[in-house]
């Protein structure tokens, strides 16, 4: 089983590398899918769970469904 610790930072990993494979920038994907910047860097760096509503923003800002976050 995934400790939620883990299942958080395998998230983060994952939300980054998708954003990076699209060469957006954290300013970029949070300005255009009303993130704040610093919550999506928080998110990335393990320093905050991110809400549902949160990762259907991310999930959509990375043209992906959001289970595809959680594909690890």
């Amino acid at each position: 089983m995934i400790e939620h610790r883990d299942a958080l930072a395998l998230l983060a990993v994952k939300i980054k590398k998708l954003r990076e494979r699209q060469a957006l920038t954290l300013e970029k994907l949070a300005y255009e899918n009303d993130i704040s910047k610093g919550n999506l860097s928080d998110i990335e760096n393990i320093k905050r769970s991110p809400s549902l509503a949160t990762l259907i923003k991310i999930a959509n800002g990375l043209d992906c469904r959001v289970r595809d976050l959680f594909d690890f």
